[in-house]
């Protein structure tokens, strides 16, 4: 299923995916895997930059947070670039509380949260398993992730 509000902006603003494309910056493909809505998590820069090319918001466009209950995070990629995305109210808190500590402060809240982050690569790691599958022409290596479900 197409995105119908973001075809309907294109077509109000007279513009079509290869002059998006241009403007946006956002290869062809990817736009049109966008517009298809065959992409499962749009980098917030790239509906940044659609939303502000067709002078709209990005909550015109395309089912965000305050429509969907699953909040996207803002990925390492991202760094740097203009972005809009709504906070939870423990993201604002942990954003205002980092902006308004001191040089120390906020060094330990990073290593803190670097810390944690580890510590969780750590535990994924531990859970993969590499299997080698051998058939008639070739070996394939798979990685398997295995997680316990808490039901």
């Amino acid at each position: 299923m197409k995105n119908e509000r973001l075809l309907a902006l294109m077509e109000a603003r007279g513009v079509n995916k290869n002059t998006l494309s241009k403007l946006t910056g956002i290869a062809p493909s990817t736009l049109s895997r966008i517009i298809e809505n065959k992409v499962k998590h749009i980098k917030q820069s790239h509906m940044q930059s659609i939303a502000s090319v067709l002078g709209t918001t990005i909550h015109a466009i395309f089912e965000t947070a305050s429509e969907n209950a699953v909040l996207s995070a803002i990925r390492p990629d991202e760094a740097g670039e203009p972005l809009t995305k709504l906070l939870s109210p423990d993201e604002c808190f942990l954003l205002f509380w980092y902006q308004n500590s001191l040089q120390n402060g906020r060094e330990k809240i990073f290593q803190c949260a670097k810390s944690e982050y580890e510590h969780a690569v750590e535990k994924i790691k531990n859970r993969v398993e590499t299997r080698t599958v051998r058939t008639e022409d070739n070996e394939i290596s798979m990685v398997q992730l295995s997680l316990p479900l808490d039901l």
